[in-house]
Parts: C-alpha cells; structure tokens; sequence
C-alpha cells in the first residue's frame, strides 16, 4: 500500500478537519508515493518506539500524539524532535499522526471508553466543528453547467450522502473593464450590464484552492467574481468526549471503582461525595479539564477523564460536577489499543497487505515510592494479598455447566472453596458466574485485596478492557462481574495457564459429576 493510500483510508476513519486549530495531524515524516507495508502504532514517538520499529522492521510509526507539534526551525541533532525525525527518515520510517481528530472520530477514542465504561444514548459532549466553507460565485447563465461540473469534480457540493448539491439564483451584474483588461464582454472604459447567476455549494475547508482553481478554468470571466463564507455549523455525529447514561444509577465510590477495573488500574482518584448516585456520565480521552464547565452544561453527574487539577476540583464542584481521574497515558493507550484492532480490519478490507503491531513500550512516566517512616524506619511494604482461583466449564457450550473457585489466605492456606452446577451455560458464562462468586465468597469474608486468577484469557481481557464484549449474552454477567470487583479496594486479575488452575477445574467437574448421580 502507498502511504496515499493509507492516508486516504485514514481520512476516512478520522477526518484531519475534526482535529482542533492548535493540533498537528496527518502525515509528518515521509511522502504519498512511498511504500507501507508493516505499521507500529503508539502513543508517542520516542527514541524507544522508533527503536522498537527499527527492530521489527516497521516502515510507519502511527501516533496518537504527534511527532512535530509545534512548528520547528530546523531538523538538526540539536533537538529531540530533529534527532528523532533524522533517525526516522535514515531508517526509512515514515511517521503520521492521529490524535484529537481521533479522539472526535465516529468509532474513535471517545467511542471507545464510553462503550467501556458502558454508557447508554451516546452523544458528542461538545460538536465537531465542520471544516467546510461555502462559495458563492457569479456566473454567466451560458457558464452555469460547465462550472458547476468542474466544482462538484473538485469536491464540492456534497451533503451527507448527497452529491451535486448547489443552489442558483438570478441576477445582475456590473462592471467596467479597465485599462490591461480583456473582457469577455463588453469593451475596456464602457460600464457594463450582464445577467448573472448567483451560484452557492459547500466544500471541505481543504480542497478551497482546488475549488478556486477549477471555477476559473470553467469560467468564462476572466477575473471571475466570488465569496468565501466559512461555516459555523457543526457536527453532531462527532466531536469532542461523549456523554450518556448508565444502564443503571450507581453510587460515585461503585464507579469509581468499575473505572479502575476496566483501565487496568489497582486505584482512582475522584472528587464529590463518595455516596453520590451517578446516571449521566461525560468522557473525555487524555485531559479532560478544559470540558468541565461543558459537562455541567450538558447536565453530567460526573466526567471521567484525566490530567485534574486542584482548582479543576474546586472548578468542578462549584458547578455540582463529581470527576473520576484516570491517568491520560492509560485511558488513551486502552482505547488505542482496541481502535487498533479496527484499523487492522479496515486494513485488510483494503487489500494492501499491511501488517499492523501495537507498540510494546510502556507509557508509564510516573513511579510511586512507599511511605518512609519517621524516624527513618524500613519502608512499609503494602498489605499482602488474598488469591481466589477460579474455574468455569460447561458440556457441550452450551451444555450442564459449574463452577469452582478457590480463596486462600496469602501464605496459601485453603480458607473456603466452592463447587456448584448452574444448569445449562455456554464455557464464558460458566466463566464469569465463576468469578462473580468466588469474588462474593471473599467478600463475605471481608477480603478487600484479592489476587484473582482464571484460566480464561476472553474473560480476563474483557475485564480488563483489552477486548470489547461482543456478544450481547455476556453483557449482563460482565456488568455484575464489574459491580462486584469495584467493591474490592485493591485486586489484580490474571491469567494462568488451565495447568496452574487443577484445583478449580477439579471442583467444576466435581459438581458436574455429581449433577448427573
């Protein structure tokens, strides 16, 4: 595939007129004609990720954040965005960059998490700008068709699905050739009289100089009259975060807690009364500051996003507005990650045999250190955690299915275990009632720090908000599954080998053996 290509598929998944005025889109290292075969996508461009392309023979670094943000004087070694440019272009790496017209995108970013976090009637929390602008030119009624034809071949006059959309009205003209004109009618010092015909279509903001150009070549004036009026409208299919409604209220601690599950993350910050029930709920990938006051306006209990500050806090809940604070590195890298798998497929619908990875390189900036005690005792070492393994099976999926888990204490002494036949479930059903009670099982033992493994990868990355869940049968369960993790204050989910899981396997065929007697 050319990189004209991939541009014009990219154009596609996430228009560069949705990116907002102080961002840099597009292509930044590399030309159209150059050849793209294998694509690492990130969420920067660093020495490490142009690095990791080298190795894995990438010829195209895919960004969200761009390589050159801010105009630059030089391409020298004398900075880290000019070494970083030299290194690539040595290398053969051509580098693009999708970031806030991501972010806006139908099926974007913000898509994304609003879809994770589960949210209902999904809208834009605040409307894209259109990029289009509208040309009102003056033409000789003999003119009128030819012209027309070369401005909707230059890409205007497209509504929605709609092509050749224009507008004419009639009218007169005036004008008097001076000295070193050549009219196309009347005569040099002779005021003239014409009828005209006011001509009006939208265009793409971009194509404005192809446009201009093709209304002269088709004119017959030779200096032709026009006007450029941009467009104020905007878009309500996409814009910047989303907004919606949970399936169901929940309290600001329960959401704040399923946030964290979903991101992978062992904790949340937020701001508002913990027992605040939550029901419209606004996203925003990244840094989500600047969409508070929007969030109140649109009548959002609480925003999700990142990058808060203190006097965003105090900003927040002056206007009644809780805020779930999720690190902006790993709200973008989960959705980047996922949108990712859609790029693959848009990929190989388009024939080019374009391979695609996700950048290995951690995103993490920020370390934590442990309390130091006074008196410069040792540092204290967290609170150790429980471990519940869990099993889930069923006889011909769907067939007679149970369930088994296994809650030890941290030295992994055996404190309960749990067989039970839930009747007839598909083997991801039987999975994730596994995890449900086994979790219940601990809390009702009042573990709050759990380490939890299962040997099913499907569930533990749905969990995880690495894959999407699909199919609608498995919804209900993956929300309770959410529900009753956020009632952990910490855990960590993993996956292990059905090898390193005997214990809970045994207690599921136990019970499907007994079911049967």
């Amino acid at each position: 595939m050319l990189i004209g290509e991939f541009k014009a598929l990219m154009e596609r998944l996430a228009p560069v007129a949705l990116a907002e005025d102080w961002d840099n889109a597009g292509l930044q290292v590399g030309e159209d004609g150059d050849e793209v075969s294998k694509v690492l996508v990130s969420l920067d461009v660093t020495a490490e990720v142009v690095a990791e392309a080298e190795s894995a023979s990438c010829d195209m670094i895919l960004s969200h954040h761009p390589l050159i943000f801010r105009p630059i004087s030089s391409v020298s070694g004398d900075s880290l965005t000019g070494r970083l440019i030299r290194r690539a272009c040595t290398a053969g790496i051509s580098v693009f960059a999708a970031h806030t017209n991501l972010d806006s995108a139908r099926g974007g970013l913000a898509d994304i998490i609003a879809e994770l976090v589960g949210l209902k009637k999904i809208a834009p929390l605040a409307g894209a700008a259109s990029g289009w602008s509208k040309l009102a030119a003056f033409v000789p009624p003999d003119d009128l068709e030819r012209v027309k034809a070369a401005l909707f071949a230059a890409g205007a006059g497209v509504i929605g699905n709609y092509e050749h959309c224009s507008f004419t009205a009639g009218g007169t003209g005036t004008f008097l050739p001076g000295a070193g004109a050549h009219p196309a009618v009347g005569a040099l010092g002779s005021d003239e009289s014409v009828p005209e015909q006011r001509l009006e279509m939208v265009f793409p903001s971009g194509l404005e100089d192809d446009v201009i150009a093709a209304l002269k070549e088709a004119s017959s004036y030779e200096e032709p009259a026009y006007d450029i009026y941009r467009l104020d409208t905007r878009r309500h299919s996409a814009g910047a975060g989303r907004i919606g409604e949970l399936e169901s209220a929940m309290t600001l601690s329960d959401l704040t807690g399923m946030a964290a599950v979903l991101f992978g993350l062992d904790e949340a910050r937020f701001a508002g009364s913990q027992d605040r029930l939550i029901r419209r709920v606004a996203v925003v990938p990244g840094s989500g500051a600047g969409y508070i006051g929007a969030c109140a306006a649109r009548g959002a209990d609480c925003l999700v996003s990142g990058d808060f500050k203190y006097h965003d806090g105090i900003e927040a809940r002056e206007l009644g507005l809780a805020l779930i604070d999720i690190p902006h590195e790993i709200s973008e890298g989960v959705s980047l990650s996922s949108w990712s798998s859609r790029l693959r497929v848009e990929l190989e619908k388009a024939g080019g045999d374009v391979q695609l990875i996700f950048s290995s390189i951690s995103r993490d900036v920020w370390q934590k250190s442990l309390r130091r005690e006074t008196g410069g005792a040792a540092l204290k070492g967290e609170e150790s955690m429980h471990m519940l393994f869990v099993d889930g099976g069923s006889r011909g999926n769907p067939g007679p299915a149970a369930i088994g888990a296994v809650l030890q204490d941290p030295e992994g002494g055996m404190i309960e275990t749990l067989s039970s036949y839930i009747g007839v479930a598909t083997n991801n059903i039987a999975e994730y009632q596994a995890l449900i009670a086994g979790v219940e099982m601990a809390l009702d033992h009042n573990v709050r720090r759990l380490a939890i493994f299962s040997d099913s990868e499907l569930i533990v990355r749905q969990l995880k908000g690495q894959y999407r869940v699909k199919n609608e049968r498995l919804r209900p369960y993956f929300q309770e599954a959410r529900s009753v993790l956020s009632r952990l204050i910490k855990f960590d989910l993993r996956n292990i080998p059905r090898s390193s899981n005997e214990l809970a396997d045994g207690l599921v065929n136990k019970a499907l053996d007994e079911s049967r007697s």
